[in-house]
This record gives C-alpha cells, structure tokens and sequence, in this order.
C-alpha cells in the first residue's frame, strides 16, 4: 500500500509527457490485484460447490431417504437440490467470467465498472445463499412438524407453537452464524475490491 501511495506521490511531479505512463502502470497493478481477488471469491465459491457434494457421498443414503420419504420430503429435496445446482452454476460462471473481465487488457473506466459488477455479484450470492437456506429450512419444519409421523411421536399436551418458537430460534442463530461467516470471508475480499476501485477513482 506504501508502493502505491509512493508511486501516485511521483505521478504529481512529473511531467505531462511521463503520466500517461505511470496511470497505466498503476492500471496494471489495480488489475493484478483486483483478477486475484476475484479468483479467490471464484476458488471459493467453487469449494462451496463441491465439498457438501463429497461430504455427501460418505452420508447413509438409506438413513436419508427412509427420512425424507417418513416426513413427506422426497420431492421438496430434489425440487429444491436441482433449483439450488443450477443457480450455483450461474453464479460460478459469473465469477468466472467477472475474473476473465478484469484480467483482460481494458481502460481504466471499464476495469472500475468491472470491480463494481463483482461486488454486486458477491452480494447476490451472499444473499441468495442466506434466503434459500431460510426458504429451505423453514418449509421442512412445516412440512415435518405438520406430519403425523412426527405429531404421534410427541408427549401428549405438548405445545406445538412452543416447539415452533424453539425451532425457529434455533434455526435463526444457524443463519446468523451463517451470515456472520459469509461477511467474514467475503466481506474481506469486497473491501479489497472497494479498495482497488476507490484507487483507480482517485487516480482518474
């Protein structure tokens, strides 16, 4: 960060003939460090993608469907599995093609509508990760606390309001810890980006 604040220190007493140079140079670097970033949040994002897919593999397949099909949750799965694959894909191919962007050799103004474009797309992704998972959560409390399976398990007189309220605190706190990673590990990265962008701002 020194480097870059020395280097704009020296643009101010040069010559116009020299500057031109310099801004460019300055380009470079924002474009170095902004294409790394991104390639981070697409690691990432990409990690996200596999690892519960592998994680998957090593659950009891069998365990797993007598559950879904005991409480009624066989197509609400694979309804929601196969909407959530296919918007991840989006969303991986969007930060791919948001890398190749800002590693490609554009001017200045295009490079900064590029870093804006990724933060957005970051933010999506945050909260479409969130408000699936609340959508997700939510409507298999309601389709199991609703089944007999599970009403004729309960204690008689016991309430079931209450053990709604229980639940969805619960599942409140999961979202939150949730939430409280994504700004974690994104949020680190988007100020990075905001840092990149707020340079090449300055600098135009």
């Amino acid at each position: 960060m020194n480097q870059l604040k020395n280097m704009k220190e020296l643009w101010r007493q040069q010559e116009t003939e020299t500057l031109k140079f310099s801004k460019d140079e300055l380009q470079g670097m924002m474009r170095q460090r902004s294409s790394s970033v991104v390639k981070w949040i697409l690691i990432i994002s990409i990690l996200e993608f596999i690892l519960p897919n592998i994680f998957f593999l090593f659950t009891d397949f069998e365990a797993s469907r007598e559950f879904n099909e005991k409480y009624g949750l066989t197509n609400m799965v694979n309804i929601y599995l196969g909407i959530h694959l296919v918007i991840i894909l989006v969303f991986v191919y969007l930060f791919f093609r948001n890398y190749r962007n800002i590693s490609a050799d554009t001017s200045v103004k295009m490079l900064m509508q590029h870093i804006i474009s990724t933060r957005k797309t970051v933010k999506y992704y945050i909260y479409y990760n969130l408000t699936i998972a609340a959508i997700i959560g939510f409507h298999m409390f309601y389709e199991v606390f609703n089944s007999k399976a599970f009403l004729t398990t309960l204690p008689e007189k016991t309430n079931i309001a209450l053990v709604w309220v229980i639940s969805s605190v619960l599942f409140v706190l999961v979202l939150f810890v949730l939430w409280c990673i994504y700004k974690l590990v994104f949020g680190y990265f988007l100020k990075k980006l905001t840092r990149n962008y707020q340079e090449l701002e300055h600098a135009g």
